[in-house]
């Protein structure tokens, strides 16, 4: 059959996406989630742990906690550890977080006994020494120090204290007062009843008896942590100006809390959130950098956490532009709440979405990744099932409700860093 090359391929709608299939089971006590992928001849593990901030009693313990990690262990220093890692073709990755920590290693798939012991003797047998805390107590003050010469980071760390209260893991930050006052033993109850409490997430060419092989070497804590709910202390939220002459630009952030991933609205404010900020042909994008020259970049985002959620608009512009770019991006949101959206600026921004999305299966590890974000949240299997429709089914109305409920400019808060 000769190709007629005068006529365009044919052009398909993409279908909504389903998961792979996840394995469970139970191994010595513990959640374990497998995807097997052959033939790619690597593998992840990923230990998702309540070694948190939603359990630490301030940020800078499970911080500390989940680093020390890294420090050595009761056989091997922390320049052998990392040593036997690179000996193997392996990369471990910590990552303490808000609702979970992780502790990830990714490694060939013929060695994978080799990293599981590797990893049990990490979590297991830490060293945990007085020497090596106060090093890294030293690194961790020097590397705040240096954050907080960055206008980002303060006034993304002040809207987060705005939006949450200081005192809730989701507002809390770190100081160099908690760090240094943050002992060993601390630090060792915190492993022994947090970190040590998680679900195991295994993917790619796995071994025929890789449950075995993580039987003989994890097990569960006698004493399973109960998950923890929390509820926001009602507060006013405020605007916050840091100045600092040594700062040479303005960091603006502009947000509000909002809701997580099984709110009714999540579709359509993700959709409203991707047209206004979300991406490089987003409005705030065409306007503030491509328009007005302001910035490099301005982006808006929904975080969706475990408890809550929260929308943030962020961008970095000369002082002398700050109070134009705020007039700008309110503009735009104004613009969203009573002008509909035309059909054909929102067919591009579907499709965009919807290509991202599906692009987004494609890499080794996304299908456990995927499940894990549901499982950990407590959301139905069906919301990536669903995703394209949903996004597909939104209307140009939609999108200004949405912006009429949500967007208001007297429910966001402002937070700048700047000169």
């Amino acid at each position: 059959m000769i190709l007629d090359r005068k006529k365009p391929p044919k052009v398909y709608q993409i279908e909504d996406v389903s998961l792979a299939n996840i394995l469970s089971e139970k191994v010595n006590g513990i959640n374990t989630y497998a995807h097997i992928d052959q033939g790619s001849k690597t593998f992840k593990i990923e230990l998702q742990s309540k070694g948190s901030q939603l359990y630490g009693t301030t940020a800078a313990l499970p911080q500390l906690a989940l680093r020390m990690l890294n420090e050595g262990t009761k056989h091997k220093t922390s320049a052998q550890l990392a040593e036997a890692i690179d000996a193997l073709g392996s990369f471990i990755e910590i990552s303490p977080g808000f609702d979970y920590s992780s502790i990830t290693i990714y490694g060939l798939s013929k060695y994978f006994t080799e990293n599981i012991q590797l990893l049990s003797e990490i979590l297991y047998e830490p060293l945990f020494s007085e020497e090596s805390l106060n090093t890294l107590k030293t690194k961790e003050i020097d590397r705040l120090k240096l954050n907080l010469e960055k206008g980002s980071y303060i006034s993304s760390i002040n809207l987060r204290k705005s939006l949450f209260g200081n005192t809730h893991p989701y507002g809390s930050h770190l100081n160099s007062e908690d760090i240094q006052q943050t002992d060993i033993n601390t630090i060792q109850s915190f492993h022994n009843t947090f970190t040590k409490d998680f679900d195991l997430y295994v993917s790619g060419d796995l071994p025929e008896e890789f449950s075995k092989v993580i039987r003989n070497h994890f097990h569960q804590i006698e004493h399973r942590v109960p998950s923890k709910r929390i509820t926001p202390l009602a507060h006013a939220a405020e605007h916050l100006f840091h100045k600092d002459s040594k700062l040479i630009q303005s960091s603006i952030k502009v947000g509000k809390r909002l809701f997580t991933r099984n709110h009714e609205d999540y579709f359509p404010f993700i959709l409203t959130n991707e047209i206004l900020g979300g991406f490089f042909g987003s409005r705030l994008m065409k306007n503030i950098r491509e328009d007005k020259g302001y910035t490099y970049g301005i982006h808006s985002n929904l975080y969706a956490l475990l408890h809550d959620g929260y929308f943030l608009i962020s961008t970095d512009v000369k002082g002398e532009n700050q109070q134009d770019t705020l007039d700008e991006l309110f503009k735009e949101i104004e613009l969203l709440s009573t002008e509909l959206v035309s059909q054909q600026e929102l067919d591009i921004v579907k499709n965009y979405m919807i290509g991202v999305f599906t692009n987004s299966f494609t890499s080794p590890f996304a299908h456990i990744d995927k499940f894990k974000t549901l499982n950990s949240q407590g959301i139905s299997m069906d919301f990536y099932k669903t995703y394209v429709s949903n996004i597909r089914n939104i209307t140009p109305e939609m999108i200004r409700a949405c912006s009429t409920q949500y967007l208001t400019p007297d429910s966001l808060i402002t937070s700048i860093a700047g000169a």
